[in-house]
């Protein structure tokens, strides 16, 4: 296999050898299903080289094993002066041969069925899940992407036959769409989080919410994820894999963890989070997990109060830490409701909203 070649490895002449950490499974499979699958991989690093050169990357994956070792090819370059033009972090966008990507799924779908089914606390594999739908065609494609695979799949036709289903045997996870007949999603989710047998089994959307809004008020009541139809059968395996073994491990509903909510930027974007937070007058952290960086806000009252980019010095000032940070847009973010006790600057959502969209239409005009 590719990653395990050796002899061909030390063959081979490459303009640099670039490591690659996955600290968690949450954001290698992230990873996967927004960049790999499709054939490359942004690396960020303070040392661009010409494009079309030949890089060996070495990506250190949290299965414990040896690092994977990709050949690529720099198909474009972020040097620091764009970087700091886009608000982004300088690097170098990876492609790699269909061969190598063959390969690393392959070894992240054997990781994820070995890890879904260890841990002390753990039930043993197949995931059951509990699909919901009122077109049996629908429910026949997430069966055969599922059951594929050797998972438990019981369907339902709406919300209030999925609820009975679910009361008789919590599922792992439940896939359901939005609108449908007698009970929609709404309010078979409502119903879950409000008995203690289905409150923690992660619920997700298999739908395309019109606005941000909506999908806000999705991840507030306790929605894990957001599957717009159609979705390929390996990116839906993976994603419902990924939050399964995030309620596992995080256990979703721990009230030491103070959760509000959590979800995915593509879906709600940190302008929106930010304003949502403004409007509700919320207290609390947003961590944000984009690619390899990792951001926290500090809110009191709305108010952004903190603003922290670890691994990096970035600008001194607030407002310039959260103009940085809203750029990033894609990822995760998790809303945790704490108290905050920062002293110094503080600034209004709004206000850093207005700017940043400033600076935006400045570049677009540049």
């Amino acid at each position: 296999m590719p990653g395990d070649d050796p002899d061909r490895r030390r063959s081979a002449r490459f303009a640099a050898r670039i490591r690659v950490r996955f600290r968690s499974v949450d954001e290698l499979v992230t990873a996967y299903t927004e960049d790999v699958s499709k054939g490359g991989l942004f690396v960020t690093a303070p040392r661009q080289l010409p494009k079309g050169s030949q890089v060996l990357l070495s990506l250190e994956l949290p299965d414990g094993g040896p690092p994977a070792k990709l050949a690529a090819e720099v198909a474009y370059v972020v040097d620091p002066a764009r970087a700091e033009a886009e608000g982004k972090a300088p690097g170098m966008g990876m492609r790699f041969t269909a061969e190598e990507v063959a390969w690393l799924a392959e070894r992240i779908a054997s990781f994820l069925a070995d890890s879904v089914g260890s841990g002390e606390h753990e039930r043993p594999e197949p995931i059951h899940a509990l699909v919901v739908d009122d077109s049996s065609t629908w429910r026949a494609v997430v069966r055969g992407a599922l059951a594929g695979l050797g998972h438990r799949v019981t369907e339902a036709e709406h919300g209030l036959d999925a609820l009975g289903k679910a009361m008789r045997a919590p599922p792992d996870v439940v896939l359901t769409d939005v609108n449908m007949p007698v009970m929609d999603g709404w309010q078979l989710l409502r119903l879950l989080r409000a008995r203690d047998s289905t409150a923690r089994v992660p619920v997700v959307f298999m739908s395309t919410l019109a606005s941000e809004q909506d999908r806000i008020r999705g991840y507030e009541l306790g929605v894990d994820d957001y599957l717009a139809k159609p979705v390929a059968a390996d990116e839906l395996v993976a994603r419902v894999t990924r939050v399964v073994m995030r309620n596992r491990w995080e256990g979703i509903g721990d009230a030491e963890e103070a959760t509000s909510m959590s979800g995915d930027l593509r879906q709600v974007s940190i302008a929106s989070l930010l304003a949502f937070s403004e409007a509700e007058r919320r207290t609390g952290w947003i961590s944000v997990q984009h690619r390899h960086r990792l951001a926290h806000i500090g809110l009191r009252g709305g108010v952004i109060v903190a603003a922290e980019i670890e691994d990096a010095p970035g600008p001194s000032s607030l407002l310039e830490r959260i103009l940085e940070i809203l750029d990033w847009e894609d990822g995760r973010f998790t809303l945790r409701e704490l108290d905050v006790v920062v002293e110094g600057e503080s600034i209004g959502a709004q206000l850093a909203l207005m700017e940043h969209a400033r600076r935006k239409d400045e570049a677009n005009r540049s």
